[in-house]
């Protein structure tokens, strides 16, 4: 099975966004994620204010396409440290990442009301 052999690590948190740190086999049939912002870094997540959750300096990152509806899984091997901050003037904290294949799951939420998942805002 996909990634059968994978064990994951929390390494941290940030707002709707929490990274594994992963040691094991890479999950196969993932594609190239494109959304970069203005500095060619990638955003990993969007915050409702406008803001973006992105790694600090221009990174290959990877996603599942099947991952559980409402949720993004994304991968980065990353060959230097690295850092996950957020791009808003009150940012809440980054986090140092050191050179290793990282997994970043951006949760989903479940509306009782609306019958409806969706991903988690910050």
């Amino acid at each position: 099975m996909k990634g059968l052999n994978m064990k994951r690590e929390v390494v941290c948190a940030q707002g709707e966004i929490t990274v594994f740190r992963i040691t094991g086999e890479m999950p196969v049939g993932l594609v190239k994620h494109i959304e970069i912002d203005k500095q060619g870094r990638p955003i990993i997540s969007h915050s409702e204010s406008g803001n973006h959750h992105v790694l600090d300096r221009p990174v290959e990152v990877l996603e599942k396409l099947d991952a559980p509806e409402g949720m993004r899984i994304l991968y980065a091997l990353l060959d230097e440290p690295t850092r996950l901050i957020q791009d808003a003037s009150d940012a809440h904290g980054s986090h140092d990442l050191e050179p290793g294949l990282y997994e970043m799951r951006i949760a989903r939420e479940f509306d009782p009301f609306a019958e409806q998942v969706r991903r988690v805002a910050d």
